[in-house]
């Protein structure tokens, strides 16, 4: 498959499944045993097209970032905080003790991880709708920290980072618009850091080499995971006011199963 197809394909992935509910690293995984891509001998790529989604909330959410920085939204920084700690604290565990390698390089926990996002989508709709939704504003530090585990617990592959912290702020009692709000919100930080931890730790092995050459696929992932995850974005808002987001659910149970089977296949053959 020539090269450019290829950085085509993992970016229109990366840009949809970062913010719908299917789960980007599970995709990734699996996309990348069927097109023989492995993120650690492309970590530009890799970091590129996180930088691409990255861009694209920011650009979304960009007049109420800049809300987020006046005085009176200290609070929602403090909530930001509180939730981003627990992935944080996850995320450099699982990096430090090499667990992340065994997760990564085994499809089956991409196809439990799709299962899990599946249910929790399920239970995250079925939220008492009756209830006076809370605002963001008025989350209060427990709920907040609710979210960042659910956050922590998706750095498992096939774990939507999206859907399970929607569905945990929604179970909350937190109004829709203020759950994707805040889950979008949380994506920042964490996927800045990862994607510059990840390039940190492949310059100091050495498996980064640049060359000019790489430059135009560089470009055209970051572009394409861009605007496909802006697009992404505004589906999933209008999708979870609509109350339709356990739609997702059957794709991933189904999904799920089949990548288990595949799983099992290979290794039987």
């Amino acid at each position: 498959m020539p090269e450019m197809l290829k950085v085509i394909i993992l970016a229109v992935i990366q840009g949809v499944a970062e913010f719908l509910p299917v789960s980007s690293s599970g995709h990734l995984v699996v996309m990348g045993k069927l097109l023989d891509w492995n993120p650690e001998t492309s970590v530009l790529l890799n970091v590129v097209l996180h930088a691409g989604t990255l861009a694209s909330i920011l650009i979304f959410y960009f007049r109420e970032l800049l809300v987020l920085l006046k005085e009176g939204n200290r609070n929602v920084i403090k909530l930001i905080i509180v939730g981003t700690i627990p992935a944080v604290i996850v995320g450099f565990a699982v990096k430090l003790s090499g667990v992340d390698k065994l997760l990564f390089d085994n499809i089956w926990v991409s196809g439990i991880g799709f299962l899990i996002t599946a249910t929790l989508l399920k239970v995250g709709m079925r939220a008492d709708q009756d209830m006076k939704p809370v605002a963001l504003e008025r989350m209060g530090v427990r709920r907040a920290l609710l979210v960042g585990l659910a956050q922590a617990f998706a750095i498992l592959p096939g774990v939507s980072r999206s859907g399970s912290t929607i569905s945990v702020a929604l179970k909350c009692g937190v109004g829709k618009a203020d759950s994707a709000r805040f889950s979008f919100m949380l994506a920042i930080p964490v996927i800045g850091g990862a994607a510059l931890l990840e390039m940190v730790s492949a310059v100091r092995k050495g498996t980064v080499n640049f060359n000019i050459a790489e430059l135009l696929p560089l470009a055209l992932g970051f572009m394409v995971s861009a605007v496909v995850g802006y697009v992404s974005l505004k589906l999933l808002l209008t999708v979870l006011q609509k109350g339709k987001l356990a739609i997702f659910s059957a794709y991933l149970y189904t999904v799920g199963i089949i990548v288990i089977i595949w799983s099992i296949a290979g290794m039987v053959a």
